[in-house]
């Protein structure tokens, strides 16, 4: 089994990619916004803000394992 390290936050001063992903709350929670134009938002923005609200909140799929 793997080890998987944590993303680290981004130093102050440098710029977060992920504030131009569109995002939506959803029962307290963060989330990408599937209403969102497609072909507007960045894939690997979206990838970053999607891990990061995972790692927050917990993921429940991967509690009940």
């Amino acid at each position: 089994m793997s080890n998987p390290i944590p993303p680290l936050p981004f130093p102050d001063g440098e710029p977060d990619e992920t504030e131009d992903v569109p995002t939506r709350e959803v029962d307290g929670d963060e989330v990408l916004d599937p209403d969102a134009n497609q072909d507007a938002v960045d894939s690997h923005a979206a990838d970053i803000a999607a891990t990061q609200s995972t790692e927050e909140h917990g993921d429940p799929d991967l509690d009940q394992r």
